[in-house]
């Protein structure tokens, strides 16, 4: 299999808004292969260690912690989940909930969670378009209403709702107090003059083409592009494949390839 693939979104409706993902053999929501009926994982019969998703949030998220590949391994039988958030689009003023403030505890935010009043506890932090914000496992976090953006993951489907403004859905208080990172050790937060982020679990960089990009899959297992803006096309020796806004597309290990166009793509690969 030495083909670019153009991939079919798995489309998830929620109450806050939708989830694309753009890039899953996740059981949980496959992409098929486009104009096909096949599924990614079955087609490259293998599962991918990342997991990428076009978010739009109409309504805010519920404030929530990923656990680290220990502890979700031991409770939850998959993978922990380190993310980070590419904005696409983000409301005048927009802001997020990215970590807790200095000097709160487990007891202080358990206390903070019944009382109802854990969001003066959290820290928000100024976004728009072009952002990048680093989510290691631990750090407390919510998306808001008025942004639209791409997320790559850890290919994991666990999360602990700590807070839920409100709706009546299942939260998991006892399981966020064990993996929250009260100290901010693993730094996530923005990332200032993105252009890559490299992680334990994945490497994302910002690629901006005018006219010919070119590159390899070398040394990396594959590389997956989603389309930021602008159109083109890509191609190598076996096929080509026309590009737009929001297309993902997936490239097979020792395929050599170029991009043709005027567009801003995001790259991720492990």
């Amino acid at each position: 299999m030495n083909k670019i693939l153009k991939l079919e979104p798995f489309y998830s409706e929620k109450v806050w808004g939708y989830e694309q993902w753009v890039l899953s053999t996740h059981k949980n929501g496959y992409c098929k292969i486009k104009n096909s009926e096949e599924n990614l994982v079955d087609y490259i019969n293998r599962d991918l260690p990342i997991l990428n998703k076009i978010i739009k949030a109409n309504d805010t998220l519920s404030v929530q912690v990923h656990p680290d590949d220990n502890f979700s391994r031991k409770y939850e039988h998959e993978k922990g989940k380190t993310e980070c958030w590419y904005i696409l689009e983000a409301a005048p003023n927009a802001s997020l909930i990215c970590g807790i403030k200095d000097g709160n505890t487990k007891e202080t935010i358990a206390k903070a969670i019944e009382s109802g009043d854990i969001e003066k506890h959290l820290k928000k932090i100024n976004v728009a378009s072009g952002d990048m914000i680093y989510i290691p496992s631990g750090t407390v976090h919510a998306i808001t209403a008025g942004l639209k953006l791409i997320k790559v993951q850890e290919s994991s489907d666990v999360t602990y709702r700590m807070y839920d403004w409100g709706r009546d859905r299942e939260v998991h208080i006892e399981k966020s107090l064990q993996v929250i990172d009260y100290e901010g050790r693993n730094k996530g937060g923005k990332i200032e003059n993105f252009t890559k982020l490299e992680t334990p679990y994945f490497t994302v960089e910002k690629i901006d083409v005018k006219d010919i990009y070119e590159d390899v899959v070398h040394k990396e297992d594959f590389h997956s592009y989603t389309v930021i803006s602008g159109e083109g096309k890509i191609e190598s020796k076996h096929n080509s494949i026309d590009l737009q806004k929001e297309d993902t597309i997936y490239i097979p290990k020792n395929v050599e390839y170029k991009i043709d166009g005027d567009l801003e793509l995001l790259k991720s690969y492990v």
